[in-house]
C-alpha cells in the first residue's frame, strides 16, 4: 500500500473537502455513464432524490452505510468508488505543477 508523502498530507490536512468533491463528481460521472438520473438512482439505492442531488453538488457529506447503498445501485465496490476519487484528486493536484512546467518549457 502506498503511503502519503508530505506534500499530499499537507494539501489533503490543507482542503479536508476534496475528497468529498472528488468522491461526489465520481459518483455523477458513474451515474451519467449508466444512463440513470437522480430519481432512479434514488430508487434503486433507496436514498431520497434530493439527497444524492445535494451530495453530487458537494453540500452533504455521506456515510460509509449510504456510500455502499449507491455503489451497489451503480454496481460497483464501495472500495472502487472512493479509489477512483482518489486518483482524481491526485490528477487534479498535479495538474497546476504541469501547467507551471508547460508554460515555463514555452
Amino acid at each position: 500500500m502506498k503511503l502519503m508523502d508530505d506534500k499530499d498530507f499537507i494539501l489533503a490536512k490543507s482542503d479536508p473537502d476534496s475528497l468529498l468533491t472528488a468522491l461526489s463528481l465520481t459518483v455523477k460521472d458513474r451515474r451519467e455513464h449508466l444512463e440513470l438520473s437522480q430519481s432512479e438512482l434514488a430508487r434503486r439505492s433507496g436514498l431520497h432524490r434530493s439527497y444524492i442531488g445535494d451530495f453530487e453538488q458537494g453540500t452533504r457529506n455521506i456515510s460509509v452505510k449510504n456510500l455502499r447503498k449507491l455503489a451497489i445501485a451503480l454496481e460497483v465496490k464501495a472500495s472502487e468508488l472512493l479509489g477512483l476519487a482518489e486518483n482524481r484528486l491526485e490528477i487534479d493536484n498535479k495538474l497546476p505543477n504541469l501547467q507551471n512546467q508547460v508554460s515555463t518549457a514555452k
